[in-house]
């Protein structure tokens, strides 16, 4: 049987940076690495880039194989964990292996959400998350003409940009009642769409899938109110679900995610979690820097130091074409706007308080001071302090 003093089940982002922080403070301390992927860790935001560009497995690498040998790093890919026993502190693989650990790290990451639409199991349906997934996508593409995205969020407005770059009919599918609800305001979210159509994107927004037509390949969608939209090929960008499989039948606190302190610490001794599996302070955040850090506070712990995971201030860009957009903060609950315009360069910049106290910033059309408002929210600046700096909002 092997042994372990440090088992990590999964080589995201997280599970990596746990791995490279445990090997700064522990030389000699054995780090064995399983990953059901065939790939070591790889650039996953980058795969809707993919897209249209020729990646490789190699140029997304973040570490090669060397970097891992030198780090005396033992990868285990292609085989999946099948259970975890807590009692006698080992994990069974899919090839009859055991190893016995000293402390665990879970990062097994999440997989797609795909809403309950009738006939999405057709072939010609994808949901993006892994570099195999990216090939096998890219693959079908080729014989493809038109394709809808089911999702308007952020990496669904990406990929169809993508997907136009590789000279597709692109068809987007938002079920609100305008783009990025929960980025932008209503005025600034049907500029956005104005924008995205003059690229030659076509948005449908306050729209349902209700079925995925064709026989056993899909050659289109219905729409609420019977509308039917013609596509060989359905990219769906409705958000992710923590991969909890493997703690449903332990004594592993989870909810929407596996339940961690801000030491990333389960309620289990000696069992730590990161990333999208994870749920800190009632929130799945599902973002790559997040994990990032969250790998490298685990992995401090882990070896015995002392460090604490401060939940990250949210911005959010965008930037497709010559579009740019950033939001940052609560643009929801606010007592006053302050707003700056150049219709001629396409500017529309918009300032979000409550009490006096900068809240949320949108900046459409320009960005370049975007770490201004991250720090003027995250610290809680007082508008008038702000305005200093920028006579120009009114």
């Amino acid at each position: 049987m092997e042994k372990a003093k440090y088992l990590i089940i999964g080589n995201g982002i997280g599970g990596l940076s746990a791995a490279r922080e445990i090997r700064n403070h522990d030389k000699e301390g054995t780090i064995i690495l399983v990953s059901s992927e065939p790939y070591l860790t790889y650039y996953r935001p980058k795969l809707t880039e993919g897209i249209f560009k020729d990646y490789t497995a190699d140029n997304l690498l973040v570490n090669d194989e060397n970097w891992y040998r030198e780090k005396n790093i033992n990868t285990i890919l292609r085989i999946i964990v099948e259970k975890i026993d807590l009692d006698k502190q080992l994990v069974q693989l899919d090839d009859s292996r055991e190893i016995e650990y000293e402390k665990l790290l879970i990062a097994t990451g999440s997989r797609p959400f795909i809403p309950p639409i009738k006939g999405k199991y057709k072939q010609g349906v994808f949901a993006l998350r892994t570099l195999q997934g990216l090939y096998e996508f890219k693959d079908y593409l080729r014989s493809c003409n038109t394709v809808t995205v089911i999702g308007g969020g952020l990496l669904g407005l990406e990929a169809a940009w993508a997907l136009k770059q590789l000279g597709k009919e692109v068809n987007v599918i938002e079920f609100a009642p305008y783009l990025l609800p929960k980025q932008l305001d209503m005025e600034l979210a049907h500029q956005l769409e104005e924008r995205l159509n003059a690229l030659g994107l076509n948005i449908y927004t306050s729209s349902q899938v209700e079925e995925i037509l064709g026989e056993e390949r899909a050659n289109g969608i219905r729409l609420n109110g019977d509308r039917e939209i013609a596509a060989d090929a359905i990219l769906v960008s409705a958000g992710i679900r923590p991969n909890l499989g493997l703690v449903m039948d332990t004594p592993i606190e989870y909810n929407k995610g596996i339940k961690v302190d801000r030491q990333m610490r389960t309620n289990i001794e000696n069992v730590y979690a990161v990333g999208d599996v994870v749920e800190i302070d009632g929130m799945v955040l599902g973002l790559w820097t997040a994990a990032n850090e969250q790998g490298k506070i685990a992995g401090a712990n882990m070896v015995g130091q002392e460090m604490e995971y401060k939940q990250p201030k949210i911005f959010t860009r965008l930037d497709i074409g010559d579009i740019k957009v950033y939001s940052a903060g609560n643009i929801n609950e606010y007592d006053r706007i302050y707003e700056y315009k150049d219709d001629s360069k396409g500017i529309h910049h918009k300032i979000f308080t409550r009490d006096g106290i900068t809240t949320g910033a949108i900046l459409f059309g320009e960005i370049k001071n975007m770490n201004k408002f991250n720090t003027a929210i995250a610290s809680q600046l007082p508008v008038k302090e702000l305005l200093k700096e920028d006579d120009r909002f009114k």
